[in-house]
């Protein structure tokens, strides 16, 4: 079983290699190449084949623009049972613009339509966007206030147990994929900072919230509050409806970009009040989950299909020299749509960068470039966030 399993690792890495010989893809239009032997000179059997590799063909190649190559190698087995086994699914629409035999070969080539939105929903479903986005570390930062209970949250370092919507959120976003951070790191932290940890409190501004997330090495942070209320018995029982309303918004950590907003609520009727409220705030938390997640796959879904922005912060540069590095980064980087500068001050420039690919590939085909005779330096790169600077020497 091992050996077979590498086998067939070997297999994925080797069409990968090949991949650009065989196939051409723009867009959600894929040229593809497919092969089988005549036996019995049965050619009819032979093509049916040969369509059906073609199609795999087309849909491993546009996976293979979506993905990393290091992740098609490491999920090899899980794309051949949930993706590459149902390869016609995804096929919208195909003509075959070249067949021919050649011995006992058929050999025939397509062009393919490709259902892309399809695709990409699927490998969602079996966690390959995360891997695509490099599985971003998220951190909750949900304060809760039950009927009768006082507000809670696990940063005032009263109690660290979960509230009733974190708890859900908490399983929803692990349910997909998504890597928590250790809150006791955060804890750990507030612990040497007296300053920070006296002025925090149920209602966290955006600011607070990213150094928090600093501190726990969050690249993700959901930021929210949930709240419960008991209206009025129902009739002449004792009953009683509870409501648990849930706002939040989750952001990027190293650049505050805004990746989803929700507001849900919920209802729930009970004889007691507290677990009426505890059952409500759950609803609303499961709802959330939902929403947010879906938000936040959905920008990343966009980013990966598009341009996103980069951030990138430089040391060391003259401001006459800021048009020159302009022209520089669209030479040197793949895939530049725009660039905005942003600020200027005391040497360090910080510009937008619209840009298809992801910050540690820019920051790699960056990496000891010569700018005006100064080698560049990458200092430091997070996900949406890349800092450079200048030595001298460069040439």
């Amino acid at each position: 079983m091992k050996a077979t399993t590498f086998f067939l690792i070997i297999l994925a890495a080797m069409a990968l290699l090949f991949a650009a010989e065989n196939y051409s893809y723009a867009g959600d239009s894929v040229i593809a190449e497919g092969y089988a032997v005549i036996t019995g000179g049965k050619k009819d059997i032979a093509r049916d084949k040969a369509l059906s590799d073609a199609f795999r063909r087309a849909i491993e190649q546009v996976v293979g623009v979506m993905v990393e190559s290091e992740t098609v190698v490491k999920n090899f087995e899980l794309l051949n049972d949930r993706i590459y086994s149902q390869t016609a699914g995804y096929i919208k629409n195909y003509k075959i613009i070249d067949e021919k035999i050649e011995g006992d070969t058929l050999r025939l080539k397509i062009d393919a339509i490709v259902a892309v939105t399809s695709l990409e929903k699927d490998l969602d479903s079996v966690g390959i966007l995360m891997q695509r986005v490099g599985k971003p570390r998220l951190m909750l930062l949900i304060a809760e206030q039950n009927i009768a209970d006082k507000p809670s949250y696990w940063w005032g370092g009263d109690s660290i147990s979960l509230g009733t919507a974190e708890s859900m959120l908490l399983q929803k976003f692990m349910e997909k994929g998504f890597t928590m951070v250790d809150r006791q790191v955060v804890l750990a932290g507030l612990r040497s900072d007296p300053v920070l940890s006296r002025n925090l409190d149920f209602n966290l501004s955006t600011d607070t919230a990213l150094t928090l997330a600093s501190m726990g090495e969050a690249e993700v942070v959901v930021i929210g509050q949930a709240l419960a209320k008991a209206g009025p018995p129902i009739g002449e029982t004792s009953l009683r409806s509870c409501q648990a309303n849930i706002s939040s918004k989750v952001i990027n950590a190293d650049n505050g970009e805004t990746l989803a907003s929700v507001s849900t609520n919920a209802k729930s009727v009970n004889i007691d009040p507290v677990s009426g409220g505890a059952e409500a705030l759950k609803q609303a938390a499961s709802d959330m989950g939902d929403k947010l997640i879906s938000q936040i796959l959905a920008k990343w879904q966009k980013r990966i299909g598009g341009t996103h922005t980069i951030k990138l912060i430089v040391s060391g540069l003259d401001f006459s020299s800021m048009a020159d590095l302009k022209r520089f980064l669209k030479d040197n980087l793949r895939g530049v749509a725009e660039i905005y500068e942003r600020s200027f001050r005391d040497g360090t420039a910080k510009l937008d960068i619209e840009v298809k690919g992801n910050a540690k590939e820019a920051a790699e085909e960056l990496s000891n470039k010569i700018f005006n005779k100064n080698l560049i330096v990458v200092t430091s790169f997070t996900g949406n966030v890349i800092s450079i600077k200048f030595t001298t020497g460069g040439g």
